[in-house]
């Protein structure tokens, strides 16, 4: 089985919102998949279609062969990765703090 992946780190969206982009396209082909998410209206969607579009393109550079977009599967991993603590000053010397959640996505393309 050949396949190619790409990864991004660090992604500025929480975990919880990759993952409800990431269940519309698990599966499908890549040409199916870059249209849906290229009618979502969220972030997470952009990300994702930036990933898939990448993971093709490495596909067809390091193995060579230009198949067309049917025969290629799409499998995401979405992992939670840092969570940055941020302080918020507020009236009376009050600090409140608040989180901003990292996560990490895994795009593969199977054949």
């Amino acid at each position: 089985m050949i396949y190619s992946y790409a990864i991004l780190n660090y992604a500025t969206v929480s975990q919880q919102k990759v993952n409800l982009i990431a269940k519309l396209v698990r599966g499908k082909s890549v040409k199916k998949s870059l249209d849906i998410l290229g009618f979502t209206p969220n972030k997470s969607a952009w990300l994702l279609n930036k990933l898939i579009t990448s993971a093709y393109n490495n596909y067809k550079h390091n193995v060579g062969w230009d198949l067309t977009d049917n025969n290629l599967l799409v499998s995401i991993d979405v992992g939670k990765w840092l969570t940055l603590k941020r302080a918020r000053f507020t009236s009376r010397a009050r600090v409140y703090t608040y989180y901003k959640h990292r996560s990490f996505v895994k795009v593969s393309l199977y054949a």
